[in-house]
């Protein structure tokens, strides 16, 4: 009895050991299987946070061969304008040159055409005299005929005087004797007239002479002209393909900014601009259309307004202590904020900010005036408003205010005299829309 119940006791401790061990060899595969996925997760969740920063780094990369590309395109298209405009100026000093000459000949074929209108009156003159003196030609010989016939009928009738009283006789011979010297005043008086009918003829053929020579000198003066007119209209068609060219790659140009504003950051749309600008015009004086033709060449309204930082931008210390300083005051990280790069066309350093393009120097000398008149202070370079109300108030001080004063107001604003710069500014005011 005791031995049945030993073995009925072993085989139940049997089983029960046998359930508890197979119960924790199944809790220990489901651990490592727990294990296992979790450590597969970390390592999916490790190659996810890498692939994302491989994904970022190459976008960023991306994004710089992009910049770069843009940069270089526009350099390109930059110096294409550059060179179509030198090209450009030249005809331009062409075309003044042709216009002068023709002003010229215009001056010379007026001057001919005076003195043919004096030679024809002195010609007419002279052909009257000459009708006068053949006149009078005619009446003296009629005088003289008449005279003649007189001596004739006394001659026929001298016997009968003869015949007659010695006074009768004495009458004839003092009547004969005046018609002969009638006769002989007549002949001097024909010798005259025929003698200054000679000279007028003489001076007929000299004045007509002048005539034609006149007419051939102003017949050739007009072919000089029509010859010097073809060649400006030519120079202005080609003077019109140059803008036709710059105005293709002024497009060309803007899509470029553009894109690379969208890169770097944030462009205006018209409406926006549009509002700034008729805000700044009323405030300031400055006529609206100037302003959009500013704007259109120092930022192309807004959609480029500088591709560097700081560093990049070679500014010098002056400059960078202030730029900090605005960054600083209008919570901005200065080591991110764009500004224009350096020109590459010229010496000079960039680190102009915003659509108005002002050097840090120039900004805060303008600071308290542009917060006065749009009531944000401190201002800020890169708002729309205070950016254009500064270009405004910069302008408005340099004579902008006037049609008259606005060219040498944009060369202020440059800093120089360059003639091409205001001739490009004023186009633009008449042409923004094309940006648009």
């Amino acid at each position: 009895m005791k031995i049945k119940e030993l073995k009925i006791v072993f085989s139940i401790f049997f089983k029960k050991t046998a359930i508890f061990l197979f119960a924790q060899i199944f809790l220990f595969s489901s651990l490592l299987t727990v294990f296992a996925k979790e450590d597969k997760e970390k390592e999916g969740g490790a190659t996810s946070n890498e692939n994302a920063k491989e994904e970022t780094a190459e976008e960023a990369a991306r994004k710089q061969r992009r910049e770069a590309e843009i940069k270089d395109k526009a350099d390109e298209i930059r110096d294409e304008i550059k060179d179509i405009e030198k090209d450009k100026a030249k005809d331009e000093r062409v075309k003044w040159k042709i216009s002068s000459e023709i002003g010229s000949i215009n001056s010379n074929i007026s001057e001919i055409e005076k003195d043919l209108r004096e030679t024809a009156s002195e010609l007419e003159r002279v052909e009257l005299e000459i009708q006068r003196n053949e006149l009078m030609i005619r009446e003296k010989k009629l005088l003289m005929a008449e005279a003649l016939r007189k001596l004739d009928r006394m001659r026929l009738e001298t016997n009968l005087i003869f015949l007659g009283e010695s006074d009768d006789l004495k009458k004839y011979f003092f009547a004969s004797d005046g018609l002969g010297k009638l006769e002989e005043e007549i002949l001097v008086m024909v010798e005259e007239l025929k003698q200054k009918k000679e000279e007028r003829e003489d001076s007929k053929k000299e004045y007509s002479e002048v005539l034609e020579v006149q007419a051939d000198q102003k017949s050739t003066l007009e072919g000089e002209k029509r010859k010097k007119g073809y060649l400006l209209n030519q120079t202005q068609r080609e003077i019109e393909k140059k803008d036709a060219d710059i105005a293709n790659l002024q497009a060309k140009l803007s899509k470029l900014q553009s894109e690379l504003s969208s890169l770097l950051g944030r462009s205006y749309n018209f409406s926006e601009i549009e509002k700034a600008v008729e805000f700044a015009s009323k405030k300031t004086g400055v006529r609206k259309n100037f302003l959009m033709g500013m704007l259109v060449v120092e930022s192309d309204l807004g959609r480029f307004t500088g591709g560097c930082n700081y560093k990049e931008s070679k500014m010098n210390e002056t400059r960078q202590k202030l730029f900090k300083k605005i960054c600083d005051e209008l919570g901005y990280d200065y080591k991110k904020k764009k500004v224009s790069c350096p020109p590459k066309n010229y010496m000079g350093t960039g680190g102009a900010m915003g659509v108005q393009q002002f050097m840090s120097d120039t900004w805060m000398a303008y600071r308290s005036s542009i917060s006065a008149h749009t009531g944000n202070n401190p201002p800020d370079p890169w708002s729309l408003t205070d950016g254009v109300m500064a270009m405004a108030l910069k302008l408005a001080r340099d004579g902008g205010t006037s049609r008259s004063g606005e060219c040498q107001a944009s060369k202020r604003y440059l800093g120089g005299s360059h003639q091409w710069y205001c001739d490009k500014v004023q186009y633009w005011a008449n042409h923004y829309e094309k940006k648009l």
